[in-house]
């Protein structure tokens, strides 16, 4: 429509031009979101450090690097032929498809109804759950915004951005916290911030 923005087909080249109203851009951001999804469908404890690490450590046994996890788990995760006896044995695909598909169709925690064949399944799973357990955290955010001057701006997929008033840096820890404690487990958030969407720095945030 003549209001939208294209946010999600942007060339990340021109995000500068992305600029807020009020003083900066603050970013939340969930680490290995669609892992920690799998992890909390399984009633596993979610790993407060990065994911990728506690995969090399616990996992791979620390006889990878962070690049080759991520590419290793993410070739394997929704390639129904793909067989990793490792991955496996943390990221049960069968018991997901067990639980969530009934051979012709999945249904998710949130009660969506996908139909879908064996191949497609965990993937439909997955990332249902995932897009529909950001959006109920991004409402979080949004209702602790009300009466505030700093607003929710976008988001682009994972990422939650909120166009930031420095009056309302006492609520960034409020924020944070009710983004991360999900349906599925308390989530590690990345945080970055910046004077414009181009320019986004990782910061802490306890």
């Amino acid at each position: 429509t003549s209001k939208s923005f294209p946010i999600l087909t942007m060339d990340k080249n021109y995000r500068k031009i992305l600029k807020p109203n009020n003083d900066w851009f603050l970013e939340f951001d969930f680490n290995a979101a669609e892992l920690r999804v799998m992890l909390g469908l399984l009633g596993k404890e979610q790993p407060q450090e990065d994911l990728h690490e506690w995969n090399i450590e616990n996992v791979f046994k620390n006889k990878t690097t962070r690049e080759e996890a991520k590419k290793r788990v993410f070739a394997w995760l929704y390639n129904e032929k793909s067989k990793d006896l490792l991955l496996n044995s943390v990221y049960d695909r069968n018991k997901i498809k067990e639980k969530y598909w009934n051979g012709q169709q999945i249904k998710t925690i949130f009660d969506r109804e996908i139909e879908s064949d064996e191949y497609h399944a965990v993937n439909y799973i997955i990332q249902s759950t995932a897009a529909d357990l950001f959006l109920r955290q991004m409402v979080k955010v949004w209702e602790k915004l009300r009466d505030r001057k700093s607003h929710v701006a976008f988001c682009l997929h994972d990422s939650l951005i909120i166009d930031f008033s420095d009056e309302d840096v006492d609520l960034i820890n409020d924020l944070k916290e009710a983004f991360a404690k999900t349906q599925l487990g308390e989530f590690k958030i990345n945080v970055f911030a910046g004077k414009n969407y181009g320019d986004m720095k990782r910061i802490n945030v306890r």
